[in-house]
């Protein structure tokens, strides 16, 4: 992992939603809803339960939402376990006001075809958009997602 040169987070997953940030890393300040010029959403990150977690990959002309937090420095050390397997790089998000931020953001070199996540993880991206006021059809994207996930786990409820 890199250190950081930004207290600003760019969170496209399951941490969009402020409960389940806090529940990892304590308070958190929402900036508001952003998007990566140039990245698409996938699910093709493996997770060691079978199921994809969201990722962002390099995708010319298309441009991907999320949520930037201000975390502080000292928050990174405790984000990293909760993100194994991402590499936490350094971009420029853009704001709904059209202000560039320079955001750390959790990618994955993954480059294999998505595989269908859990719906409960998918419902923590779809809280998550709604929270934020993401753009509708961010938000009908990930509906349409989650018609397609693999239906929780008994363990997982």
């Amino acid at each position: 992992m890199i250190a950081p040169v930004t207290d600003f987070y760019f969170a496209y997953g399951s941490n969009m939603g402020r409960s389940r940030l806090e529940e990892r890393i304590g308070s958190v300040e929402p900036v508001g809803a952003a998007c990566l010029e140039g990245f698409r959403l996938v699910f093709n990150k493996p997770s060691k339960d079978g199921s994809g977690k969201a990722n962002l990959v390099s995708a010319q002309g298309s441009v991907a939402w999320g949520v930037v937090w201000r975390i502080g420095y000292d928050r990174w050390s405790a984000l990293d376990p909760f993100e194994p397997g991402y590499q936490r790089i350094v971009l420029q998000a853009r704001t709904r006001a059209d202000a560039a931020v320079r955001v750390g953001v959790y990618l994955h070199p993954a480059t294999g075809r998505d595989i269908p996540p859990f719906d409960w993880y998918i419902d923590h991206l779809i809280v998550g958009a709604r929270e934020h006021a993401l753009p509708q059809d961010w938000l009908d994207a990930l509906i349409l997602v989650r018609g397609r996930a693999h239906p929780t786990r008994p363990s997982e409820t």
